[in-house]
């Protein structure tokens, strides 16, 4: 006599839209509950929906707007951000009412949010996917870290668990961000998390003089800022690259300026492909790309968003490890600073998503 099969879980997934690497380290989750024949909704706004609608078409998708302010280009985002306080926490309240309305809609059994801290319910397990525990501040606001790490823990207690995608041994590779302080008493460390799960290499080994791909991404303005500084440089050099200037929404087709490739936009697959394929990437130091970098054990040279603190951290502490060379963005000369960035030894390839298959086969049996 046959088992009976577990019912499919409806699962409601949904990143914060604050550049794509939200979107992106959702892709293997979303992937792995798909495989089991789970039942996934999709919810969120701007570009991370956009790319996630392109990645999984056939799936619902709900638009769900939450925090995503615009900011002045400024080395003082964190002031900008406590200015805007009022309006976090208003979007915290509205969004966790916008999902009231939904699970009685959807009946959802699972919520996954990544980053979005009013996307939990009593009443459905939920979910939040964080990898900062702790807030950095400048230097100039010090003080107010503890502080921040104390309504970081409030909110995640929220949720009936926590998952921090990195290694549990420090200092991983958020270092501060989730070893510092101690965990909320519902956190667990997930390991990284990549869109990039199954490493297939084109070639054995890397070609010294192989081309460069750089990845623009990030919130406006500074994505367009980076892209045409980045275009700007490599005009006057005698590289070979590609840009994925990270728009999803785009309807333009890949076009070639001299020795440059630019692509609006590429699948996961594609952007594997190019990755393994060069010998540098340049990118921002946001965290997802971080874990990619790892996932496929690339070289980097890092360029923090201006202004957003936890990106230069994350630069400066993977810099000291030599696994990248990083550079503030006015200060960046791709003449020079390619060469140096080649010297690195780079991040050490180790496979991503390794323990996710069981994490979520226990959520599903629950």
């Amino acid at each position: 006599m046959n088992e009976m099969q577990p019912k499919p879980l409806q699962i409601l997934i949904s990143p914060l839209d604050w550049g794509l690497g939200h979107a992106s380290r959702c892709i293997p989750i979303i992937r792995l509950f798909l495989e089991a024949g789970h039942i996934v909704t999709l919810a969120g706004s701007g570009r991370s929906l956009l790319l996630l609608q392109k990645e999984f078409p056939s799936l619902v998708s709900i638009e769900l707007n939450g925090f995503s302010p615009k900011f002045k280009y400024s080395d003082y985002l964190a002031i900008q951000l406590i200015w805007k306080l009022p309006e976090f926490i208003s979007k915290i309240i509205k969004e966790n009412r916008e999902l009231k309305k939904l699970i009685k809609r959807f009946k959802f059994d699972l919520i996954i949010s990544d980053n979005r801290y009013g996307l939990w319910n009593k009443n459905v397990k939920s979910i939040i996917i964080t990898h900062q525990v702790m807030i950095k501040a400048p230097a100039f606001l010090r003080f107010a870290e503890y502080p921040l790490y104390l309504v970081s823990k409030f909110l995640i207690n929220q949720f009936a668990e926590c998952w921090i995608p990195d290694h549990k041994e420090p200092p991983g590779l958020s270092g501060d961000l989730s070893h510092k302080y101690p965990l909320p008493a519902n956190a667990i460390f997930i390991g990284p998390l990549s869109r990039f799960s199954s490493p297939v290499f084109i070639k054995s080994q890397r070609k010294a003089i192989a081309g460069i791909t750089t990845i623009i991404s990030g919130t406006e303005p500074q994505r367009s800022d980076f892209e045409n500084l980045i275009l700007k440089q490599f005009a006057g050099l005698d590289i070979r690259t590609t840009i994925i200037s990270g728009k999803p929404e785009s309807m333009e087709k890949a076009r070639n300026e001299g020795n440059i490739t630019i692509l609006p936009y590429a699948t996961v697959e594609e952007t594997r492909t190019l990755i393994e394929e060069s010998s540098l990437i340049i990118c921002r130091s946001g965290y997802s790309s971080i874990m990619d970098m790892e996932a496929l054990g690339a070289k980097a040279l890092l360029v923090p968003t201006p202004g957003q603190t936890e990106q230069q951290y994350l630069a400066v502490l993977h810099q000291k490890n030599n696994k990248a060379l990083w550079r503030k963005q006015n200060e960046l000369n791709l003449k020079n600073d390619i060469a140096e960035a080649l010297k690195c030894n780079g991040f050490t390839k180790n496979a991503a998503n390794q323990g996710l298959k069981v994490l979520l086969d226990r959520i599903a049996k629950k």
